[in-house]
């Protein structure tokens, strides 16, 4: 073919082929809104139905998997101070498969709650106890947990930075390919988390369970707290918002739109406590989404009210929270 030009031809056609998947994602998404609606309008009445339908959603092991006993573990002592005794733990929550963390196990000889506090991104449950430092904008999340006189455990998930250890990953990848068998990196850590509940659940220096997460630690708050009702409350911070505008790609699930978005998610704790918060600047997450996403938790809730759930927008970035409003309701809620 002899024939040559500038690319700067075919321009327009690309534009209007991006511009068309776009207009019929919008249309799409604005139908999906009115069939989600319909479909949860007895969600306060049929709660575990729902639940189901949001485990099935996610995927293996949250169903079609029964876990028996409490997970096998193993556990190294690291150091001690005035109020804790702190442990590097592993729980083999699935056959073939352990996670890690750190357990900051209360010195007391009364039983005390339990609270699950999770990073986000990049983050690890070292980054965010402070053992190489400072804590960025995790705002010394555990630290302020634990000096409420409550255990803290911190669960390593696949979100770590990856050069820092030297262990590379590539979670978009291993997500999509669980999707093919039926599951999600989120059903498998969720249910993980889930499994460590079961660990303390009977351990006679525990009462009552709580969490508490920054970013993905929000996400994964929001999630667990809506699968495992022994989660009395919990604080998510910079995440919740609506996918049809934050869609990555870990988040999104096949039809999820026409069942479940954040506030439908929410809606699932009830009627439990949760404490949603994300920053006036956050650079990541649009607070005005995290807004209109509430407005729809108010009108879902009509009938039931809202004195189970806060959204609180404050001055800052993509960070936790840093007065401690939310952590005090939470204590408060897991010492009743």
């Amino acid at each position: 073919m002899n024939y040559t030009e500038d690319k700067i031809n075919s321009k327009e056609g690309k534009e209007e082929y991006v511009n068309n998947l776009l207009d019929i994602i919008e249309k799409r998404q604005e139908e999906a809104k009115k069939i989600r609606r319909d479909y949860i309008s007895d969600i306060f009445s049929n709660q575990e139905k729902y639940r189901n339908d949001f485990k099935e959603m996610l995927g293996w092991p949250l169903v079609n998997y029964k876990a028996e006993g409490a997970p096998k573990v193993t556990l190294e002592k690291l150091f001690e101070n005035e109020t804790h005794e702190s442990f590097r733990m592993s729980l083999q929550v699935l056959e073939g498969l352990s996670v890690s963390g750190l357990f900051f196990k209360v010195k007391s000889k009364e039983a005390k709650p339990l609270v699950l506090v999770q990073h986000g991104g990049l983050g690890t449950p070292e980054f965010i106890a402070g053992f190489y430092g400072g804590t960025s904008n995790y705002n010394d999340m555990l630290e302020r947990v634990a000096s409420n006189g409550v255990h803290v455990f911190a669960t390593q998930l696949l979100l770590w930075d990856k050069p820092s250890y030297e262990v590379d990953f590539n979670r978009e990848n291993i997500d999509a390919r669980l999707k093919r068998v039926g599951s999600s990196i989120t059903a498998i850590e969720v249910f993980a988390l889930t499994r460590i509940l079961d660990y303390f659940e009977d351990k006679d220096y525990v009462k009552n369970f709580g969490m508490v997460g920054m970013s993905y630690g929000g996400f994964y708050t929001l999630f667990t707290t809506a699968v495992d009702t022994r989660i009395k409350s919990a604080v998510s911070s910079s995440f919740f918002n609506t996918r049809d505008k934050v869609g990555w790609s870990d988040w999104v699930w096949h039809n999820s739109a026409y069942k479940f978005d954040d506030a439908e998610v929410a809606c699932l704790v009830y009627p439990r406590r949760i404490h949603l918060a994300i920053g006036d600047n956050d650079e990541l997450f649009n607070y005005k989404h995290s807004e209109k996403s509430f407005e729809e938790i108010k009108e879902i809730c009509k009938e039931v009210g809202t004195d189970w759930v806060k959204l609180q927008i404050y001055e800052g970035t993509h960070e936790f929270i840093k007065d401690d409003e939310a952590i005090n309701t939470l204590i408060n809620d897991l010492n009743k």
